[in-house]
């Protein structure tokens, strides 16, 4: 692995939710260009922000077209996949609505991706879902002040949106297996914490800068035992650093 491009969303973008500040930030937990000079690989970070696996899909098809000088890329999506549309939701109570991709297209995007990438003679690697926090992302969801009756009524329950975004974490890992290509499995960072929710953003759906560090800790522990013996983890961040910020917004 010396040669890295990252195909992905807002998590692998390293975007958090600031509550104080009261808007989406990049943050400095996932520190790509950090991991670059303690992994001595380079990085290409292509993850945008909203981004579902077809929108990655047509992404990556066209960058592989130039002929890329890559050896692994990395996959990370399904947040955005699995979510809805709340406010066509909340319009009726009704049971009759689909993600922004449906689980058999996820699937099929996942693996279409995958073999792709191996076309090219290139190493693909999957990353599963960091977790989410029901309860937080309905608040987040009522924020929107539309008709959360109806939107209660289609979920049935809320812990229905842990539920639907498990499915597709699962679906990752069942492709992987699959496809037989290697993953790597961030969920585990909060599944294992006796604190989860500390690593959750208010809008529940977002990893915290806590959550992100540790995030690239599990994952340099990984690349340490599989493919190097001989690299220094990256340092914890004790304290989010207002300045490590960028002054960019992102809607």
């Amino acid at each position: 692995m010396k040669n890295v491009a990252i195909f992905g969303d807002s998590v692998s973008k390293g975007v958090i939710y600031d509550s104080d500040l009261k808007r989406y930030r990049f943050a400095k937990g996932i520190d790509w260009q950090n991991i670059e000079q303690r992994l001595n690989i380079k990085i290409e970070n292509h993850s945008k922000m909203g981004a579902t696996i077809t929108y990655g899909y047509h992404k990556l098809l066209k960058f592989l077209e130039t002929n890329p000088n890559v050896d692994t890329i990395l996959l990370e999506y399904g947040g955005n996949d699995c979510d809805y549309n709340w406010e066509e939701v909340a319009q009726s109570a009704s049971k009759d609505y689909q993600p922004n991709t449906t689980i058999e297209t996820f699937r099929n995007t996942l693996v279409k991706m995958i073999k792709l990438i191996e076309s090219y003679h290139i190493k693909p690697i999957v990353l599963t879902l960091p977790s989410i926090h029901a309860q937080k992302y309905y608040k987040w969801i009522a924020r929107k002040n539309i008709n959360m009756e109806n939107v209660l009524y289609f979920l049935g329950d809320i812990e229905h949106i842990y539920r639907h975004h498990e499915l597709y974490n699962m679906t990752i890992l069942e492709v992987a297996i699959q496809c037989r290509v290697e993953h790597i499995d961030i969920r585990k960072v909060f599944l294992t914490d006796g604190n989860p929710d500390a690593y959750i953003c208010e809008d529940g759906i977002h990893p915290t800068i806590m959550a992100e560090q540790k995030i690239v800790e599990h994952i340099i522990e990984q690349v340490n035992g599989r493919y190097r013996k001989q690299i220094i983890s990256l340092p914890k961040i004790t304290k989010p650093a207002l300045n490590l910020y960028q002054k960019e917004y992102i809607g």
